[in-house]
């Protein structure tokens, strides 16, 4: 009968102290470093495509798209039109785009990387007390 109780009042105490577990820092430290991990893959694929490629960040989440050209087609010399193509996540097959997790904050910055991987303008974006770091010159991401 002891034993009984005391394995009750150990399934009330972890259920207590689990509840009050805060998993919040680990979902935005997460979806941090898959944002930044989005903005180098971006950078990287203009580099190797020598397409412009735009990372649009808001509070809703993030895109990756590359400019469209008169064909539709890679590489896109002749790009003029605007950012309509999600590049594919080679890690899913889908569109290379995100949401945050609920409860995860995330400021707004869309900049485009041209043909030699540099920003067309540099900043920050914050991600919940954090802040992610485009370089403006060299598009280093910190």
């Amino acid at each position: 009968m002891e034993l009984i109780v005391i394995i009750i009042l150990l399934a009330v105490l972890s259920i207590a102290v689990f509840s009050k577990f805060d998993t919040s820092p680990f979902r935005t430290a997460s979806f941090d470093q898959e944002l930044r991990a989005a903005i180098r893959f971006a950078q990287k694929f203009a580099i190797l495509s020598g397409c412009d490629v735009q990372v649009d960040i808001s509070g809703a989440g993030y895109a990756v798209s590359v400019r469209d050209d008169a064909a539709g087609t890679l590489p896109c010399s002749g790009a003029i039109g605007g950012f309509g193509t999600s590049l594919t996540n080679p890690a899913t097959g889908g569109a290379y785009a995100g949401a945050p997790p609920a409860g995860v904050t995330v400021g707004n910055l869309v900049f485009t990387y041209n043909g030699q991987g540099q920003p067309s303008l540099g900043g920050a974006v914050a991600v919940g007390a954090g802040t992610i770091t485009v370089e403006p010159v060299t598009g280093f991401v910190y």
